[in-house]
């Protein structure tokens, strides 16, 4: 049974949850297949020398309803988990809304953040089948602190390509990543074949997560002794992240009868479809039940993407998965968060959302971290970029119950910043940080040359 301590609602690790669960499980929503450079269904065979065997099914079997958490992932887990369920008192009083905010707090991982939750299983699977190196990339920040903790837990060598300081031969997180062993390299890089191409054809300064990917999984198509990891996208992502829901399903029924939203900002979207994953099956009985996807405005994937087979690198030499995307080819501008630009969203996410399961609102950066800000300050988290946006919509869904004078029970999900130096609101709070507005030009052309493909 749930404990109440205060305003925090807390579980035993006798009650981690045992299994993960699909997020699209027992509602009549179908994923379309995977699909392979050649234009044909990946097989399990294909995807064989890039991730072990039972990430395979994960991802394959979209059908099945769970997947056992091995023990080693689910002794790993109780070094943080089952993590607090919080009544945001406080932020109630000071927006004076009739509604009930409910936050899951993911932040008190070893790398403060939700992404943990894969790369623990991920660098588990690779282990367990007898490999030794795991490789993969990002951006820095908090995937690099979650795969490096994971993979040194599990005895692997880590390798991540990490999108390079602007003007610099630096990574980003390369400090946080010398604290794990990691070998980071800066990207793009003069060491895979995509790497080369960005560097020759956009320059040093145009990294991103996708061609940090595109470069991490090049590697591991050509080197037998390595294994890719995936920070997000993919449906085994989605799965593991599972384990957020089901904590915070079991710890809201305890004082409420069940959310009327659930809120979350999305990047590619497995932190979401996580958190949302045993509230789905609840959407058709429950019309009054909403599940908000929060996007940055200038990379608005579900809201004005289109429905397409996209790869989830730069390059196009991963697989295509059937999703809401802008456009691998689109280049998003400069976002002071850092976060929230990735061109595609979940598969899973998106058939929820073509389906009208899911809704999506998108928010500017401003607006995000002044939201952010008025938390920390009744609350006393300082968030991370991407929690901003999620308490931003939180806080407009709040107010608008207090114009209407209706209660609400409203769920969501946070996570703390990782940064040391300086203060995550610097750029708010000196005055520097603008609004980055979508560029429809740019839109266009990544849209149109989406389609091309597609046709």
């Amino acid at each position: 049974m749930p404990t109440i301590l205060g305003h925090r609602i807390l579980l035993s690790g006798r009650e981690l949850p045992g299994r993960w669960i699909n997020p699209v499980a027992g509602v009549p929503v179908m994923l379309s297949p995977m699909m392979s450079p050649t234009g044909f269904p990946v097989t399990s065979r294909e995807l064989d020398p890039i991730f072990p065997q039972p990430l395979i099914e994960q991802e394959l079997e979209t059908g099945r309803a769970h997947f056992d958490i091995p023990r080693e992932v689910r002794d790993a887990y109780l070094e943080w988990r089952p993590t607090p369920l919080v009544r945001a008192r406080r932020l109630e009083e000071s927006l004076g809304t009739p509604a009930k905010l409910y936050f899951k707090f993911e932040g008190g991982s070893p790398s403060g953040s939700y992404e943990s939750n894969t790369a623990i299983a991920q660098a588990h699977y690779i282990a367990e089948s007898g490999f030794k190196t795991v490789v993969t990339g990002g951006a820095g920040g908090l995937w690099l602190l979650a795969m490096g903790h994971a993979a040194s837990r599990f005895g692997l060598n880590s390798r991540i390509y990490s999108v390079r300081e602007p003007g610099t031969q630096h990574a980003w997180g390369e400090a946080s990543a010398r604290v794990w062993g990691v070998d980071v390299v800066a990207s793009p890089s003069d060491q895979t074949r995509a790497g080369r191409h960005r560097l020759s054809s956009h320059g040093p300064d145009s990294g991103s997560i996708a061609v940090a990917l595109s470069e991490a999984y090049e590697e591991a198509t050509i080197r037998p002794d390595v294994k890719f990891a995936m920070p997000t996208l993919l449906n085994f992502t989605a799965i593991h992240q599972s384990i957020i829901g089901q904590e915070a399903e079991k710890q809201l029924a305890e004082v409420e009868n069940g959310p009327d939203y659930v809120i979350g900002a999305i990047g590619a979207g497995s932190h979401f479809a996580g958190l949302i994953a045993p509230f789905v099956k609840r959407k058709p009985a429950n019309k009054n039940l909403h599940l908000v996807a929060v996007e940055e405005a200038s990379t608005p994937s579900l809201s004005r993407g289109i429905f397409a087979y996209d790869a989830a690198d730069a390059e196009g030499i991963m697989p295509s998965v059937q999703m809401y995307t802008v456009g691998r080819d689109y280049d998003p501008p400069g976002v002071l968060t850092g976060s929230m630009r990735y061109h595609g969203v979940a598969p899973v996410v998106s058939a929820l959302f073509r389906e009208k399961f899911v809704e999506a609102v998108a928010h500017s950066q401003i607006e995000a971290y002044s939201a952010g800000l008025l938390f920390t300050r009744a609350q006393g988290i300082i968030l991370s970029p991407s929690s901003m946006y999620t308490v931003k919509e939180v806080i407009e869904q709040a107010l608008r119950c207090k114009a209407e004078n209706r209660e609400a029970v409203i769920l969501f999900s946070v996570t703390s910043s990782v940064e040391t130096e300086r203060s995550v609101y610097d750029p708010l709070l000196s005055g520097v940080m603008q609004n980055r507005h979508l560029e429809e030009g740019k839109l266009k052309q990544s849209l149109d040359i989406i389609q091309h493909r597609s046709s």
